[in-house]
């Protein structure tokens, strides 16, 4: 499929965002059990569009498969504002800035990187990757002044992400470092990368806007896909979306470029 064909991506968006709307009604009378079984079908929901959009990329079904998971998020990110601060003008808005993403002529524009980068701040469906992703950089901060007891704690470098490139704060070194031996970890606008591995960068942010645009569901499944379920993790769907913002493909899997 070539760069520039349209695609079902939009459609796919549309319509998902249009069913969230089976995620609201009556939700507040909903007892524990009713949220826990709710919270698991959004899982399965999720995991079922990733799984198609997977195994049928590079074609107008797997195109509508990536647009739904974008507008299922952008749906959740609106119910929940909304849900949470009464205000319909700040769900609009989260709707105007998100579903564009499934658009290849927008989600490719590095003004809108900048823009989705700096919004995954404020996004309910972010925080379950922000919140231990800011865990995570504290407990490094901590035991930074530490550096002289172990190797591990030396060097321990801080860069602020602002514009031109995506909204993030980025730890090299440290305590804390990517799990099973990988050289860079995406928690959100935190990002963690091994000394000497600093070209992974742009990888790192490239998992950032997708979790901006398809939400922390998607982020986490993305995860058990690379490091559980492919043989060879760069094939996972998620790694193929990340890395499209470091180096771009004639394909529509190059999401961010």
């Amino acid at each position: 499929m070539k760069r520039k064909n349209i695609t079902l991506s939009p459609l796919g968006a549309i319509l998902s965002l249009a069913s969230t709307s089976f995620y609201y009604p009556g939700s507040q009378q909903l007892s524990l059990w009713g949220y826990v079984l709710l919270s698991l079908f959004a899982i399965l929901h999720m995991g079922l569009l990733y799984f198609v959009a997977s195994k049928l990329s590079k074609t107008q079904v797997g195109e509508f498969a990536r647009g739904s998971m974008v507008g299922l998020n952008t749906g959740w990110n609106a119910l929940l504002l909304y849900y949470l601060s009464g205000s319909l003008s700040l769900s609009i808005l989260v709707v105007v800035i998100l579903l564009p993403s499934s658009l290849l002529s927008i989600s490719r524009n590095q003004h809108y990187h900048t823009l989705i980068s700096w919004f995954n701040w404020m996004l309910p469906m972010s925080i379950f990757v922000n919140i231990p992703g800011l865990l995570i950089f504290l407990v490094n901060i901590f035991f930074a002044p530490f550096g002289y007891l172990h190797p591990l704690l030396h060097g321990i470098r801080l860069r602020f992400h602002w514009a031109p490139h995506c909204s993030s704060i980025t730890i090299y070194g440290g305590l804390i470092r990517p799990v099973k031996g990988f050289a860079g970890l995406n928690m959100g606008n935190f990002i963690f990368i091994n000394p000497g591995w600093q070209h992974l960068l742009r990888h790192e942010m490239g998992h950032l806007l997708s979790l901006a645009a398809m939400g922390s569901i998607f982020h986490y499944i993305g995860g058990i896909d690379e490091n559980y379920l492919q043989k060879h993790y760069w094939k996972a769907l998620a790694e193929y979306f990340a890395e499209s913002y470091n180096s771009s493909e004639d394909s529509v899997l190059s999401m961010w470029s």
